[in-house]
């Protein structure tokens, strides 16, 4: 065979098909990105440049004209002329204030920045960044997935399928219990997101949380802190260092974990579903889809294994989260990269919620399959009913006599009211049983669902009223 030429590298680009990371690529959502990328991250930053002129006016450091000046300047930086600084500067919040001096007059210049610490800025802006996208992007995306959870919870309330443990079938419930479960689990974790995102702090307390530059110049620090933090809707940490204690991120991060988790297990849940031999629910193909470069009948569950597979990334996050807990003394540096990557869970998690809300809106729920599946068995799923009626009527090994009824049924391809009713050992005991407790072990598919129903709806009702 001919030898091949070495691959020549395509040139570098700095559109979405010359990034590194997926996020930024393959799954790059311009929702996602307006709250999270690097963009915004310096926008935030300069925002909260602007509070602190206000605030500095307020307190007379500074005229009203200059710390008005110094605002609008704010929301004009430019992440590409910051980019220039910060080659220069070899310091990100420095090259902020550079670009936002850039755009201003020499009287206003020194005020920009004036008494703060870098991490007054990082600190601040990051709390709000995050915070935002917790309440504007993130939670309103689950609260969608929710929204359509809840809608096939109503919608297949009373339709029977096969409960399964281990894999095996297990005894009857409804499709509706089973969404049920992820409405309230996903609720629950909205609830605390929520929570936690209203908890997220900033600080304005210099370079080491002791106030020391600003007691020089303003009559109370501490007040002027709150008063800063305030202007954005923030409340002060109780207690700083030159940062932030990292606990109020690190709890949403490992929240965004659980919702990650939450949505995997639904996706699990699905594809197995899924299954050829199974085939009770279908993922809806689009015209054109394509499910196999070889296998042509292939319609793969694919949108359920991306969710699966994405969930992977967030829950890498809770050890890089939960290592930043340390930081030696005041402040070093040891999480100042790593806690970059937090965007990674806030990102996915909202990819996530946006395609499982959009695939399950779409699902296709095979009722016909669910009810095949259900009487595979032979009504040897009966055997739980079948084992206590016998207990109510007074056997004394009803579980050992139960369980090898439904086994013989099994293994003769019987069903099991047809064994149970000649079975020499509980004959007897079947003639005792009603006419009611017979209709159990001879149709369970039908009588044997429990509350299933009655809790789902009762999900509803609780999740319709939030």
């Amino acid at each position: 065979m001919k030898q091949i030429a070495e691959i020549v590298l395509p040139e570098v680009t700095d559109d979405r098909f010359g990034a590194v990371d997926p996020l930024d690529g393959r799954y790059f959502d311009p929702e996602i990105a307006q709250y999270l990328s690097e963009r915004t991250r310096i926008a935030y930053q300069a925002y909260m440049e602007g509070a602190l002129a206000q605030a500095l006016a307020s307190e007379a450091v500074c005229s009203q004209a200059i710390a008005d000046e110094i605002q609008a300047a704010a929301v004009n930086v430019r992440a590409e002329d910051i980019a220039e600084h910060e080659k220069v500067t070899r310091h990100d919040v420095k090259a902020v204030v550079n670009g936002i001096k850039d755009l201003i007059s020499d009287e206003a210049k020194p005020f920009v920045h004036f008494g703060a610490t870098s991490y007054d800025i990082v600190a601040s802006a990051s709390a709000l960044q995050f915070r935002d996208t917790l309440h504007k992007l993130i939670i309103p995306r689950l609260d969608i997935l929710q929204k359509v959870l809840l809608d096939l919870t109503e919608q297949y309330a009373d339709t029977t399928q096969i409960g399964r443990t281990h894999g095996q079938h297990a005894v009857p419930i409804t499709f509706g219990f089973a969404m049920a479960e992820y409405v309230e689990r996903l609720g629950v974790n909205i609830e605390s997101l929520r929570s936690l995102a209203s908890e997220l702090r900033g600080k304005f307390s210099g370079a080491v949380g002791a106030y020391n530059a600003l007691s020089v110049f303003v009559s109370d620090p501490i007040e002027f802190e709150d008063k800063v933090l305030g202007s954005v809707g923030l409340k002060p940490a109780p207690y700083s260092t030159q940062v932030v204690p990292p606990e109020y991120l690190i709890r949403i991060v490992d929240e965004l974990v659980i919702s990650a988790g939450i949505m995997a297990n639904l996706s699990h849940d699905m594809r197995h579903l899924q299954r050829t031999e199974i085939g009770e629910v279908r993922e809806k193909f689009e015209k054109g889809q394509t499910g196999s470069s070889t296998m042509a009948h292939k319609k793969n569950p694919w949108n359920f294994e991306n969710v699966i597979s994405m969930s992977k990334q967030v829950t890498a996050q809770i050890i890089n989260a939960n290592l930043n807990l340390s930081s030696e003394h005041q402040r070093d540096l040891t999480d100042s990269a790593s806690v970059r990557f937090y965007t990674v869970a806030f990102a996915s998690v909202g990819s996530m919620a946006a395609r499982l809300a959009n695939v399950m809106s779409k699902i296709e729920v095979d009722e016909e399959a669910m009810q095949k599946n259900l009487i595979m068995t032979g009504g040897a799923i009966a055997a739980e009913p079948l084992y206590l009626l016998l207990e109510k009527h007074g056997h004394t090994a009803a579980h050992e006599a139960a369980k090898e009824i439904a086994h013989m049924a099994l293994e003769k391809k019987l069903s099991l009211a047809e064994v149970a009713k000649t079975d020499s050992q509980i004959g007897d005991y079947w003639a005792k049983f009603t006419d009611t407790e017979k209709q159990l072990i001879i149709s369970p598919e039908l009588t044997y669902t429990g509350a299933a129903a009655k809790k789902a709806r009762k999900i509803i009702q609780f999740w319709r009223s939030r």
